[in-house]
């Protein structure tokens, strides 16, 4: 399927993590102040079942994510900027929603850890993604 070289992966994955301003400040990964996250485990699955794992090093994947919630954008290191839709705080996670190049997306950094992780849907097949997040 080799659907994770695409790059329109890269765009879905800026726009899972960005945020939306006017959120209440709970733990460090609130959306309150800007924050890095990495990327540690990727795992695509394909609509029959088949699931590949990719290593969070490859080439074609960010490996570092600017998330600025105040500025509603998410940069890689390529300067490359997205956005999100929708922005949910609930029960110590940050909850971030959107679509984009007709796939949805979901993600979660939990507000006290930053622990993170990512689903990006096709009709097709499925990427899930874990990481964490720091204050720089």
């Amino acid at each position: 399927m080799s659907a994770w070289t695409k790059p329109f992966v890269c765009g879905i994955l800026l726009t899972a993590l960005a945020g939306a301003p006017g959120l209440a400040a709970a733990g460090p990964y609130d959306g309150g102040r800007p924050f890095l996250c990495a990327v540690t485990a990727i795992l695509e699955c394909g609509a029959g079942g088949e699931c590949e794992r990719h290593l969070a090093d490859d080439e074609t994947a960010p490996a570092i994510l600017k998330v600025d919630v105040a500025g509603q954008t998410v940069t890689t290191g390529t300067a490359r900027k997205s956005a999100i839709k929708s922005v949910t705080r609930l029960d110590g996670q940050l909850i971030l929603q959107g679509g984009e190049n007709g796939r949805g997306w979901s993600a979660t950094v939990d507000e006290d850890t930053g622990r993170m992780a990512v689903a990006i849907v096709d009709h097709d097949y499925t990427f899930s993604l874990f990481g964490a997040c720091t204050l720089p």
